[in-house]
């Protein structure tokens, strides 16, 4: 959303109910996505005719139902994207006419690609010359065609820039808002809820003592409130900079699962003087927590209200609290207001804030709830196409509320980025390992590892302690290529041992040929037993199945240095347990 925001002046959506072609690019609708939305639009969309192009480095279902596979080696989308942007222009495929109405900086863009030829992105993203063409050909010249991007592009060190330059292909190609293409769509005819922030209170001198601050500080606030990366949280407690941090609260998060040098993790953790834990589920952070707080399921409570585009319902409990249990919302409602905050809590009453929020709707929470027992749909004006002097001049949450784009145009060449230091123009950052990063491991580390967030049976560091979601996926599989294994000596199903410059993991092989050859990935956040199912617990740190611990954790290398994403890159071996 950061980048989009300063590219084109905002998230956009691929409009698949109108496109002659559609773009996968990182992002995987059908294996995990929902089995609805989207994926009946994607679906419906095929089977009118529309060709669909995936871009990413293993075929899931959505990448079989491709016309084209792009077989991109993990985190170098940034090297592709560029060389596309070279192969538009240098062709002449843009659309002149909306470059020179509603984009800054394409002279610098122009000049600036030509160093990123196709050859040379091959050489990076393992994607052939002729390949690169094709696709960008197919593109620049389908006049209903849309990218559907997700966060496949965000774990590494170009990911800003590997997004910047996607935007801009949709830019000087005139694929922004218009049917078929990617669009900001209409506008919904209900009031927005409220919701609690502190942008009025937000001053430069509060801004300046973030800690583990994500986007850099004269891009915050961000999106109504400041971010943080997780990682750089716990790095702070280690350095005690800018200031020692002394406890920690931690809702719905679990860091040593979820983020980047586990064992660095642990150290911090153990340096604190108090943690709190507030959660559904057992985490893997929990037996270095002083508290651990017991949250209400969604089922188990009657609040928040629920809300989707145009439509908004009051959530029913289902059953009783299991125990003393309450909902998050209670829990910091009830935290401010023993704080002494109780006049910015409504004094810990919840359905007191519950009808604060619905004050622009013009009723009380329990008239929704009573009124509307199914929700009400208050229907949404349908969209009104390429208005770009209103996109492009959308004002941003940071402190000064300037423009995301100055200019009133897209920001091919981005004077905010330029002042803030940064390049102003997308380019291409090497990853922390690989074939071409550090060919010097290649000998001992010849494969590239990467992993991916979310299966059709898991998402995310969670739910592995489920009994029938454990028997659909039962082991951590690390997807490798038939012909990889066997030269390893390694069968389908075999323990394997996984081992990185900087750690290891044993995990079960999945003979996989929707993958390149050169490349094994493997599904983040295992670490969780399942104990009606007999499955212990695996190891946190070497020796378990933890992805986290196979990774660099020089932050020189593991961030992007604008959007903070962190890198799932490194070079492996992998041989029979």
């Amino acid at each position: 959303m950061f980048t989009f925001s300063y590219t084109i002046g905002g998230v956009t959506s691929a409009d698949y109910t109108n496109a002659d072609l559609i773009v996968l690019w990182g992002v995987q609708p059908i294996y995990s996505g929902s089995a609805k939305g989207g994926v009946v639009k994607l679906v419906s969309a095929k089977q009118r005719g529309a060709k669909i192009i995936a871009i990413k480095p293993s075929m899931e279902p959505d990448a079989a139902m491709a016309d084209i596979w792009v077989p991109v080696r993990p985190g170098t989308d940034a090297a592709l994207a560029l060389a596309m942007l070279n192969v538009v222009i240098n062709e002449k495929l843009y659309d002149a006419a909306f470059v020179a109405d509603w984009c800054y900086g394409f002279d610098q863009l122009k000049d600036h690609v030509q160093k990123y030829t196709p050859e040379w992105a091959e050489k990076i993203s393992g994607v052939p010359a002729a390949q690169i063409q094709q696709v960008a050909r197919m593109y620049a010249t389908t006049p209903k065609a849309a990218i559907d991007l997700s966060n496949g592009l965000e774990h590494c060190p170009s990911a800003n820039d590997a997004i910047r330059a996607v935007a801009s292909l949709m830019a000087i190609t005139g694929h922004l808002d218009k049917p078929g293409c990617n669009v900001w769509g209409g506008t919904s005819k209900m009031p927005a809820p409220r919701s609690v922030h502190l942008m009025e209170r937000y001053t430069k001198e509060w801004v300046d003592k973030l800690v583990g601050y994500e986007f850099p500080a004269p891009f915050q606030p961000f999106i109504e409130g400041t971010s943080c990366s997780l990682y750089r949280v716990f790095d702070s407690i280690l350095t005690e900079k800018p200031y020692p941090i002394r406890a920690v609260i931690a809702p719905g998060s679990q860091a040593i699962a979820s983020t980047r040098g586990t064992k660095r993790i642990i150290e911090a953790l153990n340096k604190l003087e108090f943690f709190v834990i507030v959660d559904v589920a057992r985490t893997s952070d929990m037996p270095w927590a002083d508290v651990v707080v017991p949250v209400c399921t969604m089922y188990e409570t009657d609040h928040p209200f629920e809300t989707s585009g145009n439509w908004i319902m009051a959530r029913n409990k289902v059953i009783e609290p299991l125990g003393e249990y309450k909902s998050d919302y209670e829990f910091w409602l009830d935290l401010g207001t023993k704080m002494g905050y109780g006049a910015d809590w409504w004094n810990g009453d919840i359905k007191k804030h519950m009808d604060w929020r619905l004050e622009p709707l013009q009723m009380t929470y329990e008239e929704l709830r009573t009124k509307y027992p199914k929700g009400r749909d208050y229907g949404g004006n349908p969209p009104e196409y390429q208005q770009y002097a209103k996109r492009f001049s959308a004002k941003s949450t940071r402190i000064d509320k300037g423009p995301y784009l100055p200019e009133g145009k897209v920001a091919l060449y981005n004077t905010l980025f330029e002042k803030a230091g940064f390049n102003p123009l997308p380019e291409w950052r090497e990853l922390p390992e690989g074939p071409t990063a550090t060919p010097e491991l290649l000998e001992k580390y010849p494969l590239l590892m990467s992993d991916y967030h979310t299966s059709k049976t898991y998402n995310a560091a969670w739910l592995r302690h489920v009994p029938y979601l454990r028997e659909i996926e039962p082991y951590p599989y690390l997807h490798i290529y038939p012909d990889t294994a066997k030269a390893r000596g390694i069968n389908d199903g075999d323990w394997v041992i996984v081992e990185s410059p900087h750690g290891s993991m044993k995990v079960k092989a999945m003979y996989f040929p929707g993958i390149r050859p050169d490349t094994v990935m493997i599904l983040h956040g295992w670490w969780q037993g399942c104990q009606e199912l007999g499955m212990p617990d695996f190891p946190l740190t070497d020796g378990g199945a933890n992805s986290n611990n196979m990774y660099t954790t020089d932050p020189k290398k593991m961030f992007d240095p604008i959007i903070t994403a962190m890198s799932s890159q490194t070079l492996v071996q992998v041989r029979k347990a």
